[in-house]
């Protein structure tokens, strides 16, 4: 079976990808695509559709970085996906948890469609680390284990009560 995937929903939705730029996202998804999804079913094949009518998606020199990717020149991505499914010659299948465009893909598909919720693509995701983002530095770090009872000695030898 052939798969649409509604790229942004997907990435927007996804808690690995959601905080990350346009151009991270889009390189997120496509790698994890290409190293295999479990939740699409059998030998699947795909097209990723991004939105890039609005300067939201890729740039000229991006635009054919992924050879599964397409990058609509239509109002949204979802016009480009009923129109795919409108034009497909057996049933297909849609990732998206958009319902109207579920909807819309039902009606307009000749030979039927599969509607595959976002959340199935990374359901196993972990959240991706940010590039250029410094991970704070835990606040006991260098406090030895038994601090309290440092402490606790301390103040009974200088004589303060809490």
């Amino acid at each position: 079976m052939h798969y649409l995937i509604d790229g942004y929903n997907v990435t927007r939705r996804d808690p690995a990808t959601k905080d990350l730029s346009l151009e991270e996202q889009r390189t997120a998804l496509e790698k994890r695509l290409r190293l295999g999804m479990p939740s699409l079913p059998g030998k699947a094949t795909y097209t990723i559709v991004w939105d890039a009518a609005s300067g939201a998606g890729a740039t000229s020199a991006t635009a054919h970085a992924h050879p599964r990717s397409e990058y609509t020149r239509l109002p949204t991505a979802d016009d480009a996906i009923v129109a795919k499914a409108r034009r497909a010659t057996e049933r297909i299948g849609v990732v998206t948890s958009d319902n109207e465009l579920a909807n819309r893909c039902r009606s307009a598909a000749l030979h039927g469609v599969d509607i595959v919720p976002s959340e199935r693509l990374f359901a196993q995701a972990k959240p991706a680390k940010k590039r250029g983002r410094k991970t704070p530095m835990p606040r006991d770090i260098g406090i030895p284990a038994n601090a309290n009872e440092i402490n606790r000695e301390l103040k009974e030898l200088w004589g303060i009560d809490d």
